[in-house]
Formats: structure tokens, sequence, C-alpha cells
């Protein structure tokens, strides 16, 4: 049995695309390199994150400090991703970019002390934060709500 070129062009096309839907499947959940920073800088933001939760309704005045610790918690996260493999870690960071900017929305909609407003720039930050989860694997997420607020005198204990 023969096959034909067409047949070949289509083989050879579903093929190459099998193989670049595998190594993006590869790319969105890798094992980093670092797991354990990667899972530490994921708890901080997670923390971070349940500390801004509690601050609803009646402290939205403190959702500006929390921010900034937002801010700083993610440089555990570029830290983390430094020696990853150049493709992977412009994922991770532009997902982190985007979670540490819905944090700062966050800060921005408390000045309106709307609850609703806030809650709502809440759950926009939450799922920024579940789509960075989502890079790597399910043994090293912390997602938003899954780490209580940071005590006084460091990041949540592991």
């Amino acid at each position: 049995m023969t096959i034909s070129r067409a047949m070949r062009v289509r083989l050879a096309l579903g093929l190459a695309g099998a193989l670049a839907w595998a190594g993006a499947q590869g790319v969105l959940a890798a094992e980093p390199q670092s797991p354990d920073q990667v899972h530490m800088a994921l708890r901080i933001l997670a923390s971070v994150y349940a500390d801004m939760e509690s601050k609803l309704p009646n402290q939205l005045d403190r959702l500006a400090h929390e921010n900034e610790e937002f801010h700083d918690g993610s440089g555990a996260m570029r830290d983390a991703v430094a020696a990853e493999p150049a493709a992977y870690k412009s994922r991770v960071l532009a997902a982190l970019d985007k979670a540490v900017n819905d944090s700062q929305a966050v800060a921005d909609t408390s000045k309106t002390h709307d609850t609703a407003k806030v809650r709502a720039s809440l759950d926009t930050l939450a799922a920024s934060m579940r789509a960075l989860n989502g890079l790597f694997p399910e043994a090293v997420r912390a997602e938003p709500g899954s780490v209580p607020p940071p005590q006084h005198g460091g990041p949540p204990k592991t």
C-alpha cells in the first residue's frame, strides 16, 4: 500500500501539531529547577492574598500596605525562576507581572472604600494567581486562600 503525497503531508502536519501541543503542555506545567523556592514563593504570595482578604470589609486602608508586601513577595518568585530556561521564565514572569498589577489594582480600588469593588479586584487577583500556579506542578502550588495570613515575624511556615 502506498501513501499519497497529500496523506504524507497531513500525517506530518498532524505529528508536528501533536508534538507542538505536547511541548506546550510541558512548558505550561514544567518541573522547576528549584521547586522548594518556587513553592515558598507561591506560599508567600498566597499568604499575602489571605491577608488582603482578611482586611475586608473594615480595614480597606491597610490594603495599600498589603500590596507593598505582595510586590516584595514577588521578588521571591523572580529569584526562584532566575535560572529557568528563557521561554519558561518569560511565561512565569509574565504571569507574575499580571498578578502584581492585579494586586496594585486591589490597593487602588481600596481607596474607593467600596467593598464590592474591592472584592471584585481580589477575585481578579485570585484568578491571576491561579494562572501563575498553573505554570507549575501541583506539588509546588499554593492557591490563593490555601495559606493563612502571615504572622508577625516572617513568611508562612511550610
